[in-house]
């Protein structure tokens, strides 16, 4: 026994709990109609897998619960478990009984169990494939499946021979590695794809990775040699700064040396200096000597060859000073040609301009102390002056006097002169100063103004460069979304163009023909072409046409009949299958009538389909045959109102496909998509090569927007990196402007106090001129002197004149200190030691010329007054005396003046000798300050380089020994680190993750490329393993069918009595694999189709098929559902006699309602309903029943 028993719960009209137990042999299911007989069928064809709510006589699958009744509520869910017995192992499984359930809630949840544990509906499917029971095989035979086996097409009709072959397993199988094989292919795609993604990627960035192993290369020999660099001028910073520090106190030694020199000869210069001062006193005082010798020598003797003699020296005294006057001017032009020298090549020293700010304080505090006091004996001397004069009357010549006052006057007028011109060229200088004062203002708000233009220049193009940055990513982000659709649209065309190229689609039997003639010219002359390929439809009519031709879109145009025989003699000769051929010469054209033209003027009526779509001249015909009497419309209510127009006079066929056809008939419903394919592939390629086209060209000029951009970034900057230039270098400009305007203003207030220094002298001058006059007058209208006044008159005068002589010193002094600090202001830096001294000499030596000029002035009107003298005076004798003492003043004044101009030769050479010192001085205090310089360069580069080492490598002294060298050249290294920062800079920028991008993307490409490479493998394999499960299948079912057919023809014969049936294969050119055609000839008839036997013949064929299929593969079970109904009771009595011969091998439940059914049951089931909606089982076992009988 295989089947046991079936417990049902709320399956359709079983409400309550049932459970039906089975046993060997026939086993019979009566009951009135609508009792629930069939639903123990659909409970076993449910259960079994059945997903068709149709197939189980409801329209969704929630009808199999139990609906309720009017005293019964309806249930949530039906149950419903099958129990087998295998221990025969009918089943692959273990077990020895297997139970199967399935489970439907309301809600639509659903479950399955396999011996009560959860389970897939698959593995329920796997564990029946092979047994011979199935929801689609022969083991359930349903109300009208015996005229369905009669009546459905071959193809439909193979898959109950397939199933008696024992191949469902098998086609399952393959069907699996069909679809594995179509997932492999899609994943061969995406690799590939994925791949070519990844070596476009790849090329940029392994040149970018090159430029970074440069690059880090690069780095890490500068880390290197910065370091060491580093640990270097560390380790020896202490002996560097020894040996610049030694070298220092060297320079410092001899600097000393050096400056004492220079003291020496600058306290050697001054002593010298300080005895002409003295001599210059003492010449003054013998001159004076020799004049009061000479004129008292006139007075005693009035004697004309002594006033002679005085002329005669005084003309050798003017002379002399003439002589004198010529060197000094020549040492004035010397001097002032050296200076000239000097003011080009040597630099303003402010610390000469402290000192000499210093010693002018000092002067001046001098000054005023010897001018207060000078004012303060001015008021002694007029009283002394006024009791002189009281007794100047007593005196007899009083021109001596006269002649001292004239002198000092005229010193005063001299300096008076020289305190005019220093005052001139002060205000020119205080006047060059403002002038230099208001150009530096200007240029300070020129440089001010260019700065804030630059800055706003700057700005915008900061602000323009950050805005073409945005617009190059958006560019860069277009590109790679751009280059994207190109791949994915290129990829799809080449799938199209390689689909069209190996006829992807199309049957099996047009696919090789066509490729044949690729290869044969003979065969490729006589075809036109594949109707598919030959028209061009556009995409709102693909649908309709699709309907409109059908299969004939795979029909193949010839150019003519004879063309097509020899086709179709090559299809025989290699077993090709069939093709329909359309010759050109023989295809006759379809009219459209035109007493139905009007109605294409209908709303909603697009036209006649021949006349919608394109095609090339040659094929009308072919086109015209197969769509001239079409009409294609927007929707089905249209199409139904032309036709019932026209009387259905013609085909109509709507947008969505549905066909209404001239005998009336009406087709439509949801439809596939393939033959669309076929129709408008031609077109999807060239759209895609359209979009592709345009998608490049998008992309060059995304190409060309990039260049533009990054062109105007180039430009943008280095307008910015050269007007960030020319901002800091004005930036710079301005603060040396600054700096210039501020020294400027300090200048002109500086030469502005001079100015009214200055002004004061003048004042102060001229008051003394105008009392020395004054007093001058008084001496003149004075009538009485005293006898003896010369003693007390020179006196005072000496006393005067020395104090004096101290102010006109220290004033002298305030005003060439004052002028030559107003010079060095005035040209920005201060004058070095050397022109300051220069300066010093010269004036001195323009003070000698001064004084040598009032020399020679003062001789001049001695000798004048002399020659009056001369003339008035009468011969006389003078003592010898006085004569000897006039001798001796004169070779006294010899003496001086030789001594003078000795001690002059020595100081020019001791100012030589201080000018070479000074510059040996300069140049040591140079070459000190450049140690300086060197001493603290050397922390200032220890602290540049720690910075950058640790900024750089996070290294500090002690972690970065590591990294030392033992042998290493600062030198070259310094001159290496330049090169290596230059080789860094030219690199440009730099992707140094692109080594790890590069390495990871390589990878990813070699393990895809393993992955595409077992693809190919595992498609291989696929497909072999598709070849052998198709040979294998076809085996079975090849050598399955013929056992049946000869089993058919003997079962046919039993059951009609006699007459012939067969089973025949065939192919048709839609079809993929042959199908089962039934020839059956009842005896006494001969038919020439199937369909014209009767209800009852049909059924008894269909019944005689099962039969022998049941010879060949008995199987476990087989429930029957009135499969005789149709039967008369002869044939009814012979069937039940086949059931009870094939019972021993095959459990039978049959649903019946006839009695020869019946007495061969062994077991009998009645299903009642004794409550309305609500089946029951009640049972009897016949067997028993006959032998209790047979006993009694």
């Amino acid at each position: 026994m295989n089947f046991k028993q079936i417990e049902m719960v709320g399956f359709k009209s079983f409400a309550d709990p049932i459970k039906i137990t089975f046993d060997n042999g026939i086993t019979a299911i009566v009951g009135p109609n609508g009792c629930g007989k069939s639903n123990v069928a659909d409970a076993i064809r449910w259960v079994l897998g059945e997903q068709s709510s149709k197939m189980l006589r409801g329209t969704n699958m929630q009808d199999v619960i139990f609906k309720g009744t009017e005293k019964r509520k309806s249930m949530s869910f039906c149950e419903v478990s099958l129990l087998f017995d295998n221990s025969n192992k009918v089943f692959k499984s273990e077990y020895d009984e297997i139970c199967i359930t399935r489970k439907l809630y309301r809600s639509g949840e659903s479950e399955y169990m396999l011996n009560h544990t959860t389970c897939r509906l698959k593995d329920i499917i796997e564990i029946l494939h092979d047994s011979g029971i199935g929801k689609s095989g022969y083991s359930i035979i349903g109300q009208g499946k015996v005229e369905e086996i009669i009546n459905s097409k071959p193809i439909d009709r193979r898959a109950i021979f397939e199933e008696a072959a024992g191949i469902a397993g098998f086609k399952a199988k393959k069907v699996d590695a069909e679809r594995k094989l179509e997932r492999t292919r899609d994943n061969l795609v995406r690799i590939t794809d994925i791949v070519s993604e990844i070596d476009r990627q790849l090329k940029p960035l392994r040149h970018q990775a090159e430029v970074a192993k440069k690059y880090l290369e690069l780095k890490e020999k500068l880390k290197s040699l910065e370091v060491n660099a580093y640990i270097y001028q560390y380790d020896y910073a202490a002996s560097n700064k020894a040996e610049i520090e030694e070298k220092i106190n060297a320079i410092l030694e001899e600097l000393n040396l050096r400056q004492g020199k220079l003291d020496q000869v600058i306290l050697d210069y001054n002593n010298t200096f300080d005895k002409v001062n003295t001599i210059d006193n003492d010449i003054t005082k013998v001159r004076d000597t020799i004049l009061n010798i000479t004129v008292e020598l006139e007075k005693q003797a009035g004697q004309a060859n002594l006033i002679n003699e005085k002329i005669q020296t005084r003309q050798l005294e003017a002379k002399r000073l003439q002589d004198d006057l010529e060197k000094l001017t020549k040492n004035d032009e010397v001097f002032n040609q050296e200076l000239n020298n000097k003011k080009s090549d040597i630099l303003t020293k402010k610390s000469r301009l402290n000192q000499l700010e210093n010693t002018i304080k000092e002067v001046t505090v001098n000054y005023d102390q010897i001018n207060s006091e000078i004012t303060k004996s001015e008021d002694d001397a007029k009283e002394t002056q006024r009791k002189l004069f009281e007794t100047l009357s007593k005196l007899g010549d009083v021109k001596a006097q006269i002649s001292a006052l004239n002198a000092e006057k005229t010193t005063y007028s001299e300096q008076l002169k020289n305190l005019e011109s220093n005052l001139v060229n002060v205000k020119s200088k205080h006047a060059e100063s403002k002038n230099n004062v208001e150009n530096c203002k200007n240029e300070v708000a020129k440089l001010d103004n260019n700065r804030n233009q630059l800055n706003l220049v700057v700005n915008n193009h900061i602000q323009e460069q950050s805005k073409l940055d945005q617009e190059y990513k958006q560019a860069e982000n277009n590109f790679n979304t751009i280059n994207s659709n190109i791949i994915s649209l290129q990829h799809r065309k080449k799938m199209l163009e390689d689909m069209q190229r190996e006829y992807e689609g199309f049957t099996g039997s047009v696919k090789r023909l066509l490729t044949d003639a690729e290869n044969n010219a003979n065969l490729k002359s006589k075809i036109v072409g594949v109707l598919a390929s030959l028209i061009k439809v556009p995409q709102i009519y693909q649908a309709a046409i699709e309907m409109a031709l059908g299969n004939a879109v795979q029909n193949i145009v010839t150019h003519s009949d004879d063309g097509a025989k020899e086709l179709i003699n090559y299809l025989k000769q290699r077993e090709y299958g069939r093709v329909t051929f359309l010759p050109i010469n023989t295809i006759k054209e379809r009219y459209f009538d035109s007493s139905y033209r009007p109605l294409l003027k209908t709303a909603g009526v697009y036209g006649i389909a021949s006349e919608l779509i394109s095609y090339n001249d040659n094929i009308s015909k072919v086109v015209s045959n197969l769509l001239g009497g079409t009409v294609i419309v927007d929707n089905m209510n249209t199409a139904i109102s032309i036709a019932r127009q026209s009387r259905y006079s013609f085909r109509i066929v709507t947008l969505d496909g549905d066909v209404i056809n001239p005998q009336g008939s009406i087709t439509g419903g949801s439809k596939k998509s393939q033959v669309a394919n076929l129709l408008s592939r031609e077109a999807d390629i060239e759209s895609s090569a359209k979009a592709i086209d345009k998608l490049i060209a998008e992309k060059n000029q995304v190409i060309k927007l990039m260049e533009q951009l990054s062109t105007k970034l180039t430009a943008v900057n280095e307008i910015i990196k050269n007007k960030s230039n020319e901002l800091r270098n004005v930036e710079i400009s301005l603060a040396t402007e600054n700096e210039r305007l501020e020294k400027y203003q300090s200048i002109s207030q500086d030469l502005e106090t001079e100015t009214n220094s200055i002004s004061g002298e003048i004042a102060k001058t001229k008051q003394m001129i105008e009392a020395i006059t004054n007093e001058v007058n008084k001496i003149n209208n004075t009538e009485n002197l005293e006898e003896n006044p010369t003693e007390t008159l020179e006196e005072n005068n000496n006393q005067f004149a020395q104090m004096r002589a101290k102010r006109d010193k220290y004033s002298s002094e305030i005003t060439n200190l004052k002028v030559e600090i107003a010079s060095i202001s005035s040209e920005i830096l201060s004058l070095e030691s050397d022109i300051e001294r220069i300066n010093f000499a010269l004036s001195n030596n323009t003070k000698m010329i001064e004084e040598t000029k009032s020399a020679i002035s003062e001789n001049n009107t001695q000798l004048e007054a002399l020659n009056n003298m001369a003339v008035d005076t009468k011969d006389g004798k003078t003592s010898d005396v006085d004569i000897s003492q006039l001798n001796n003043a004169k070779q006294e004044l010899e003496n001086l003046t030789n001594k003078k101009y000795n001690l002059q030769s020595e100081l020019r050479k001791l100012e030589e000798e201080r000018m070479v010192l000074s510059n040996e001085v300069n140049k040591l205090q140079d070459k000190k300050h450049q140690q300086d310089i060197n001493l603290s360069k050397i922390d200032t580069d220890i602290e540049t380089l720690q910075e950058r080492v640790w900024t750089e490598y996070e290294l500090t002294y002690n972690t970065a020994q590591e990294y030392k060298l033992p042998e290493f050249d600062v030198k070259q290294g310094l001159l290496d680190i330049n090169t290596l920062r230059r080789d860094i800079n030219k690199l440009g920028n730099v992707n140094v993750n692109a080594i790890e991008d590069v390495k990871l993307l390589e990878e990813r490409h070699g393990n895809l490329y393993v992955q595409a490479q077992d693809l190919i493998k595992a498609e291989d394999d696929l497909k072999q393993i598709i070849k052998d499960l198709s040979d294998e299948m076809t085996a079975r079912f090849d050598d399955a069918f013929n056992q049946i057919n000869t089993n058919f023809g003997i079962v046919f014969k039993e059951l009609f009595g006699g007459g012939s049936a067969k089973l025949q294969l065939v192919q048709y050119e839609d079809m993929p694999e042959a199908g089962v055609d039934i020839v059956a000839e009842p005896p006494g008839k001969k038919l020439s189709n199937i369909t014209l036997l009767s209800g009852g013949e049909k059924s008894l064929t269909a019944i005689a098929i099962l039969f022998a299929i049941l010879r060949l593969h008995p199987i476990p079970f087989c429930l029957l559902d009135e499969i005789e109904a149709a039967l008369d009771e002869a044939n009814v009595a012979r069937v039940a006699a086949y059931l009870q011969r094939y019972s021993e091998e095959t459990q039978f439940i049959v649903i019946t309602h006839k009695k020869p059914t019946m007495e061969h049951a062994d077991a009998l089931f009645g299903v009642t309903m004794e409550e309305k909606g609500v089946s029951k089982v009640v049972s009897v076992k016949l067997t028993d029943a006959i032998k209790a009988i047979e006993e009694n």
